[in-house]
């Protein structure tokens, strides 16, 4: 499939990260006989197909998104925790004292459902941020084999029964260790934490009775906020495992990895690419209609 991109610099080294939430460019570099001949990195485009008024923006990164809501909502959860929550810190007893119960019960309730709404959507963005980066990390021809037990046969899963039938935590510990080349991801100390944000995600998603509210309480916990942050936590380890080969991805968002540039290097093939306009001038040839694809 053909991308609009834009030639956005010449080297990595003139490029400014403007927003986390924007895909990271590629590098491409022409080499002959081992020396550099040619760079440029390109941005990757996207368009809203307004009729005659097109909206072009440089394509977003979809776990970025993911992760930047979860992060958000988690952060105003805290405040909102440390400053009327947390009983280390607030007497909620001495408050009681000081107005009318009825009032006051009112009040905690107002409190309780605002918290309770924004580490719910922290949660599920923080888990469906992974389920992202999964889907996007197999690549279209994996094959995944599982031998199953006292039947003495093997099933074959291509990667749309992946996506469908296998577990999320057995393709992150059997199938992504596999296409990173990582260690054991169990025995990590966020694995935990991450089973955990699973378990709270499901809870959310598939309540078996709208009377049932004790999961909520789980919320109330300080460990709340490290159960969410281990979905960042699990990207790191497969960023810092990739990165040992200097590799990048496209698909991995800014926040993930501490340094500021990008690794991404392709070789430069022109029958690749195709001018079609630029910045200034706009585009010089028209897309093609429907009858030229």
């Amino acid at each position: 499939m053909s991308k609009n991109n834009l030639v956005y610099c010449i080297y990595p080294s003139q490029y400014e990260i403007f927003d986390e939430r924007i895909n990271k460019p590629l590098w491409f570099r022409q080499m002959d006989d081992g020396v550099e001949t040619g760079s440029m990195v390109i941005q990757e485009m996207d368009e809203i197909s307004f009729p005659k008024n097109p909206f072009e923006f440089f394509a977003p990164n979809n776990v970025a998104l993911l992760l930047s809501v979860s992060e958000k909502y988690a952060d105003t959860a805290k405040i909102l925790y440390k400053s009327k929550i947390d009983p280390k810190i607030i007497n909620h007893s001495t408050q009681a004292a000081k107005m009318d119960k009825k009032k006051f019960l009112q009040q905690n309730s107002s409190l309780a459902a605002d918290y309770i709404e924004q580490i719910q959507i922290a949660i599920v963005f923080s888990f469906t941020a992974i389920e992202a980066f999964i889907n996007l990390s197999i690549p279209e021809d994996y094959k995944y084999e599982v031998q199953v037990k006292n039947k003495g046969i093997t099933e074959i899963y291509n990667k749309e029964a992946i996506e469908r039938w296998v577990p999320l935590t057995d393709k992150i510990s059997n199938i992504l260790t596999v296409i990173y080349k990582t260690k054991k991801i169990e025995s990590e100390k966020f694995w935990s934490n991450f089973k955990t944000l699973e378990k709270m995600r499901n809870n959310i998603i598939h309540q078996k009775s709208i009377d049932r509210t004790d999961f909520y309480k789980d919320y109330f916990q300080e460990q709340i906020f490290k159960i969410i942050e281990s979905s960042s936590l699990l990207l790191q380890f497969f960023y810092n495992a990739h990165a040992l080969d200097n590799q990048t991805n496209p698909l991995w968002p800014w926040t993930i990895g501490k340094e500021r540039s990008f690794a991404m290097t392709n070789s430069f093939d022109s029958q690749n690419f195709e001018v079609v306009g630029n910045l200034y001038q706009g585009r010089t040839k028209q897309k093609p209609t429907k009858k030229d694809k």
